[in-house]
This record gives C-alpha cells, structure tokens and sequence, in this order.
C-alpha cells in the first residue's frame, strides 16, 4: 500500500546507551514530543515521517529509562487513537492501517514503561548476590563470569542464573567473547542503583593501564628497537 511521503521533518536527539540522559536531555525530549503529538492532534493524517519521528522518540526514551516522555507518548498516542480511529464508523485502507501502527506504538511505549526502574520491582537485597552482581558491573563492565563468582563468593551457575534474572529486566546486556560471558550494565540498570543508592562512584583505577613496551628480542629474533646503523664517511 502507498504510503504519503513526509512533508515535514522531525528531529529527534540520539542518546548514547552506553551513558543515562542529564535532565536537560529528558526535557528536550519530553518538549519535542509533546510538540510532535500537537501537530499530530490538528492533522488531517499521519505522515511517514511523523511515524518515523514517534518510533525514534519512543526508542531513545526507552534506552534511556526516560519515564516522562514515554509517558507523554503513550497518553498523547492512545488520545488520538480515541478521537481519530474508536469512535469512526467505517475507516479507509489508509486510516486502518495508520490505527494498526498508532496502536503497535502504543504497545511498545506500553512495554517500556513497564521496564523501567520504578516498574521493575526487583525488590534487590543490598547484600544479596543479585545486588551485588549489578554493583560490581556498573563499577568495572565488561566482567566475566569468573571475575563475578570470585567477588561474590559463589561460583558460575550461581552467577549464570543472578545474571539471567537480571537480563530478563533489562538491567544488564551479556555479550560473548570467545567462550566468556561478558556483563555490561544498561541505562536502565544505572537509573535503578542511583534510584535505590547503589551507584558506585566511578574509579580512576578501573582503566586499563597500556601495555609497556616490549623489550628484548622478538619472537623472529630482531631485536624490536634496534640503535641505528653507524654513518658511512665517505
């Protein structure tokens, strides 16, 4: 099916994941899509790049545990669901399937609410493993499971099984290198230790210091930082 080409654009502010949005970045946020959903309350239909503007704003909100637009999203698009699409006796193909995607949107900012940290209610002990186990990632990520089991006290199925509740909320990512797990921290992760005063401070010594300079010979034998050859009078 055709769709109407987007006459105006939209942007959106991208956030690094990897890092939670200072409060000015969430009110941008939370400006620019109560804007987008005022355009969208006096517009005859839903173009392209209108929907293209509503997924990214619902996609950096969520990776960035943005409670606030989200919210203001979903409430603005279940708003226009009602008064464009509910009560209308007999809809067009086009304004069916814009009620399918309005409706798809609203499921997925449904959803992230749902994870984010005050919806999670991990109910995390302080001194349990789980805890614990998002202390350590967020002060150092990237650690394997044996690094965890060795600061925890505990062994790796007990780490594989704490690290899997803790995927499943959205708290942590796993990544494989070789045949480790490796467990980094999300934003949505950092929100909840800072939202119940977990959140270490970062440390200066976590960085890896850079490997020195080798000295001696090389593997081939040639020596790596050979003193130049003497200069040929002539």
């Amino acid at each position: 099916m055709a769709t109407t080409p987007a006459t105006t654009s939209t942007t959106t502010s991208t956030t690094n994941p990897a890092t939670p949005p200072g409060p000015g970045a969430s009110r941008g946020r939370l400006a620019e899509a109560e804007r987008l959903l005022e355009t969208l309350e006096h517009a005859k239909s839903i173009e392209e790049g209108q929907f293209s503007a509503l997924g990214m704003l619902i996609t950096d909100a969520s990776l960035s545990s943005d409670e606030p637009a989200l919210t203001a999203l979903k409430d603005g698009l279940q708003w226009l669901h009602r008064t464009r699409y509910l009560d209308v006796p007999a809809l067009d193909p086009d304004q069916r399937e814009q009620r399918g995607r309005v409706l798809g949107l609203i499921d997925v900012a449904h959803w992230a609410l749902r994870r984010m940290p005050s919806g999670l209610q991990l109910g995390l002990r302080p001194g349990g493993h789980a805890a614990r186990f998002l202390v350590a990632v967020a002060a150092r990520p990237g650690r394997s499971n044996r690094e965890l089991a060795a600061e925890l006290g505990t062994d790796d199925t007990e780490i594989s099984r704490v690290g899997r509740r803790l995927l499943a909320a959205g708290v942590v990512w796993r990544r494989k290198e070789w045949r480790s797990n490796l467990w980094d921290i999300t934003p949505r992760g950092r929100a909840y230790l800072s939202e119940i005063g977990l959140l270490p401070a970062p440390a200066d010594g976590d960085a890896p210091s850079p490997s020195p300079a080798p000295s001696g010979p090389s593997r081939r034998g040639v020596d790596p930082d050979p003193a130049p050859p003497p200069r040929r009078h002539p």
